[in-house]
């Protein structure tokens, strides 16, 4: 299969689940890795944001998914585009790699870059006739996901596991290359907070370590 990684900024896409994108190159499916947001021109100087960029190539190797698309979007501003920008954008790569399953960010999450890659992710893949995507699946990203209040309709409820066990090293190692964005513990993007997050997650489905996720749609042809 080809996926789709819709992630809002460079180590997105290996916070959330590195892990399952390690899973997936092993099964042979092919991992696009898609970065819609720069790094925050507030926090970094140019530099550092090409160095943020450096670092997410260096990871998406690590975890041996294709190099990461650089969309180019500003940090913090998406919602200053309309969401027929954003959602053409995410149509245009699942028909350039023909995705039949595409991650994406939780709606919940308290980033509002999130928010908006997932509803206009939810756009992009209706499912019409003929469509191309059969599965579309949330995941969080650690200080942000739950970060936002646990409200009714808007928490992250999981009901997909994926058994992480036999990659959380090669997830780790990937994250290690940020090394600006893993501050030490308790921080829950520390590479020991990360790790116990994974062995939480796992003992709760009866695994040592796995990534969670919402299961949004997914369609079986009969």
């Amino acid at each position: 299969m080809n996926i789709l990684v819709v992630g809002a900024h460079p180590d997105d896409e290996v916070l959330g689940l590195g892990g399952t994108l390690v899973r997936h190159v092993q099964q042979n499916d092919v991992v696009y890795p898609a970065i819609f947001a720069d790094a925050s021109q507030v926090r970094y100087s140019e530099d550092q944001r090409e160095s943020l960029k450096v670092a997410c190539a260096a990871s998406c190797a690590e975890l041996g998914v294709q190099p990461p698309v650089f969309l180019g979007f500003p940090d913090q501003k998406l919602d200053t585009y309309s969401q027929i920008d954003l959602t053409k954008s995410i149509e245009n790569l699942i028909l350039k790699y023909h995705c039949e399953v595409v991650y994406t960010h939780h709606f919940g999450d308290i980033n509002r870059d999130h928010q908006l890659l997932h509803q206009a992710t939810l756009v992009a893949t209706r499912p019409k006739p003929g469509g191309i995507v059969k599965q579309v699946l949330c995941y969080p990203v650690p200080s942000s996901t739950e970060w936002a209040p646990f409200l009714p309709g808007s928490s992250f409820l999981p009901n997909w596991f994926v058994d992480i066990s036999a990659t959380r090293e090669q997830k780790l190692r990937a994250l290690a290359h940020y090394s600006s964005e893993t501050p030490p513990y308790p921080h829950p993007r520390s590479l020991e907070a990360i790790e116990n997050q994974a062995r939480f997650w796992g003992s709760s489905v009866g695994f040592e370590y796995a990534e969670p996720f919402m299961l949004m749609r997914n369609l079986v042809e009969i």
